[in-house]
């Protein structure tokens, strides 16, 4: 059985206020839906306290947050937040790892060794919420006798968030779960697997013991073009984060254009409406599902006749004039009964 995954990027949600978040919540689990994923995009409204109010508002679906970094909150108060919130919710909660990157500038944080830092977050707050005493003296993060005062009553799936390569391959040698952000066609995620594979192995594991999702940008809408455009910014906006590292590009077989590279070397936020407008379709195709509902739902069915993923993550982008009950109305009720039909027969 497929396990779908809802979540809204920030341009999707900048708009929403507290009011409305336990009605989006709401409309999700009534649609459908698995795990409904609260993006953390500073400073936008705070992840944990939209995590809370969708599992106020809420009785079955999960209650996931994306991503939590190593670098602007220790590990420890992500573990309590965490803990928590899986109370709170009656033991729907869940967590993806990952290097982050919004509001560094603000706060005067640079992000180093990446990798090495979420693994090292991944550890602590897994010994945290097991309830152990954590003593860790790594290269980015240290702990000295932390100790939550509760504990979560079951395990909690931690999930390290990616599609960079060291990542991809380091997280194979710990992680219980891995969310492949980005490659929406069969080559790129088919290479992200085998990174996985490549470090569970070193570290003696099984990838069949690893939960895979695909994590993919999506924007659904009767007219193709409209779907197309609600996507380039999302698409321009991942360019700008990754410049210079293109290994995820490489893996989906593209290349930067060069009109496009003179752009994103300038490092310039203003300059992202301009790169999105000159982003080929071939790169919408590559990291994005967008599209009719039709062309989406092929798109996913042709990752899991290709792949063994069966968790698929819908992260919603809203084509001009759409809103955002409109976006997830027309996903659950178009392009996810077209994906279950293909993936049955």
């Amino acid at each position: 059985m497929p396990v779908f995954h809802l979540g809204f990027p920030s341009p999707s949600i900048a708009d929403l206020q507290m009011k409305e978040n336990a009605s989006l919540a709401r409309l999700a689990e009534v649609l459908g839906f698995d795990v409904l994923w609260h993006s953390n995009e500073r400073f936008h409204r705070e992840m944990f306290i939209r995590m809370a109010s969708s599992a106020i508002a809420t009785e079955r679906i999960g209650i996931g947050g994306a991503v939590v970094e190593p670098f602007a909150v220790h590990p420890a108060v992500t573990a309590q937040s965490l803990a928590t919130l899986d109370e709170l919710s009656g033991g729907r909660a869940t967590l993806a790892l990952g290097a982050g990157g919004s509001g560094f500038q603000m706060m005067g944080i640079n992000r180093r060794h990446s990798a090495r830092a979420i693994r090292e977050t991944y550890g602590v707050i897994r010994g945290l919420l097991t309830g152990e005493a954590v003593d860790f003296d790594g290269e980015q993060i240290q702990a000295h006798a932390a100790r939550l005062q509760f504990s979560p009553g079951r395990r909690i799936t931690l999930w390290v968030a990616t599609r960079g390569d060291w990542t991809l391959e380091n997280s194979g040698r710990y992680s219980e779960a891995v969310m492949i952000a980005t490659n929406a066609s069969p080559r790129g995620l088919s290479v992200a697997i085998e990174l996985i594979k490549k470090g569970a192995e070193q570290a003696g594991r099984s990838i069949n013991d690893i939960r895979l999702m695909a994590r993919v940008d999506t924007c659904v809408h009767a007219d193709c073009d409209k779907a197309y455009q609600g996507a380039r910014p999302m698409v321009a906006r991942f360019l700008a984060n990754s410049y210079p590292d293109d290994s995820f590009i490489r893996r989906a077989g593209l290349e930067v254009p060069p009109e496009v590279e003179a752009l994103l070397a300038r490092k310039d936020p203003g300059l992202l409406p301009q790169i999105a407008q000159a982003i080929p379709e071939t790169f919408i195709s590559a990291f994005c599902w967008a599209g009719t509902p039709g062309m989406v739902a092929e798109q996913v069915i042709e990752v899991a006749r290709a792949t063994d993923i069966r968790e698929f993550g819908f992260w919603l982008l809203l084509a001009p004039g759409q809103s955002r009950e409109e976006a997830a109305r027309l996903l659950a009720g178009e392009v996810l009964p077209l994906v279950r039909a293909g993936m049955s027969g």
